[in-house]
């Protein structure tokens, strides 16, 4: 199933066609997983910049956030539990999808560093499309993180020796990911490991709505982030238990909490619409120590409608909250800047304007070309065969002798099957300047 441009695709010009892979862990509310949040951005803004690119979506519903021009959506069936959901790899459903006979694939750009392995090993083994693997490594399972019997923390690493490039979402987590490596890579991986990830900010959310002046009674602490103890939600809830003993004048809004287990705790949900409309009514937010390493993008949520964050103070918060983030070492510290925040309503708003400032200067517009730069790079890898090739120059006469051919016309006709890559005669044709790639073969122009 796609969307409903699929029929103005017939002769576009599309040089390069790219197969975007999910990784989905909140099924139950697709509009809140961090895929479909940070993907639709990126292609909302990578579209425009890109349109030589004709994007494959894998999703398990179709999407308004997936919806371009060059974009199409293929439903795509994954186990809702997220450990299960990582080690599920379906090759039946994937080479459906693949099907090497009518399209060609350029670029794998994943969201999945587990399945890497596997998508390398099915293109090179049961295609013959050759595309460069890249993407983004959202969650790693190390040791800190993981609060289950068992990880897929091997296959991380195995798949993220598969990429070209793989971007994070700090500095921090890209050193913690090579801190962990020793247990799963030998020393030269690692030295590879290093040039392989690079990391690669999110874009700053900020959804067009109705916003609302901070409220003042009561004035709502926000935790917008999971209720998990890699986020150290526990410790927040200590926080507050202490807070609400020394004043009973605020409310805590926790969106992702499943049940309410504070008088002062309220969970209300929204859609995304709506969800940065309660933001904007929030006076200040918290972020504990994540033993994730990474940048919290539930506070850049946040500060991009204006609310001031107190951040634990390591370099994976600083990085990016730079000025318009307030700091804490110690429990005590938190609490004071805590009361101090709700109390000082002129200093509240100094952060305030901070926060909006630096929300728009980290816009997904803005961003979106950090994220071009990985396909950039994955193109020098293009391979080619040689111009003056038997099998090159057959192929080359037939588009010209019939003017239009779809992939699966053109195999038939030189008689090759999955056998022989077809990569890189179709980058050599990318050079031809009489001939023209579309989605779903080759035209003279």
């Amino acid at each position: 199933m796609s969307n409903f441009f699929q029929d103005r695709d017939e002769g576009r010009e599309y040089p390069f066609r790219c197969l975007v892979y999910p990784n989905i862990t909140f099924q139950k509310d697709f509009t809140k997983d961090s895929y479909y949040i940070i993907m639709s951005n990126i292609l909302k803004y990578l579209t425009e910049l890109r349109p030589d690119i004709h994007f494959t979506v894998l999703t398990p519903e179709i999407m308004p956030g997936f919806q371009y021009e060059n974009t199409e959506q293929i439903i795509y069936k994954q186990p809702t539990y997220p450990n299960e959901m990582r080690q599920h790899f379906d090759t039946y459903q994937l080479t459906k999808i693949t099907d090497y006979k009518t399209k060609d694939w350029d670029f794998v750009y994943t969201y999945l560093p587990e399945h890497t392995l596997q998508l390398e090993n099915h293109f090179n083994n049961m295609t013959n499309s050759r595309p460069i693997i890249f993407g983004y490594d959202a969650y790693i399972e190390i040791p800190k993180t993981t609060g289950y019997e068992s990880s897929l923390l091997r296959h991380h690493y195995a798949g993220l020796m598969s990429m070209n490039t793989c971007g994070v979402n700090s500095q921090a987590v890209k050193d913690t990911i090579i801190e962990n490596a020793p247990s799963s890579l030998p020393d030269k991986d690692i030295e590879k490991l290093k040039d392989i990830i690079e990391p690669l900010p999110r874009g700053w959310d900020n959804v067009d709505g109705i916003r609302k002046e901070p409220q003042t009674d009561p004035k709502i602490i926000v935790w917008n982030h999971r209720a998990n103890s890699y986020k150290s939600y526990p410790w927040f809830l200590q926080q507050m238990d202490k807070l609400w003993e020394q004043r009973k004048d605020f409310m805590v809004w926790v969106p992702l909490a499943d049940s309410i287990d504070r008088e002062y705790i309220y969970n209300k949900k929204f859609d995304r619409q709506g969800y940065f409309t309660e933001l904007s009514k929030c006076w200040v937010g918290a972020c504990g120590q994540s033993h994730h390493t990474g940048w919290a993008n539930s506070a850049s949520d946040g500060m991009a409608v204006g609310v001031p964050y107190i951040f634990y103070n390591a370099d994976y918060y600083s990085q990016y909250a730079e000025k318009a983030g307030i700091y804490f070492d110690k429990d005590e510290e938190f609490l004071t800047k805590m009361n101090m925040i709700l109390d000082n309503e002129n200093l509240r708003e100094e952060y305030s304007t901070r926060s909006i400032k630096l929300g728009k200067e980290n816009s997904w517009e803005e961003i979106v070309k950090q994220y071009n730069e990985h396909f950039v790079k994955a193109e020098k890898k293009f391979k080619m065969v040689k111009e003056d090739t038997e099998g090159y120059k057959k192929i080359l006469d037939y588009i010209h002798k019939v003017g239009s051919v779809t992939k699966k016309q053109l195999l038939e006709h030189i008689g090759w099957g999955r056998g022989i890559p077809f990569n890189i005669y179709r980058n050599r044709l990318r050079q031809e300047p009489t001939i023209k790639l579309t989605k779903y073969g080759y035209e003279v122009r």
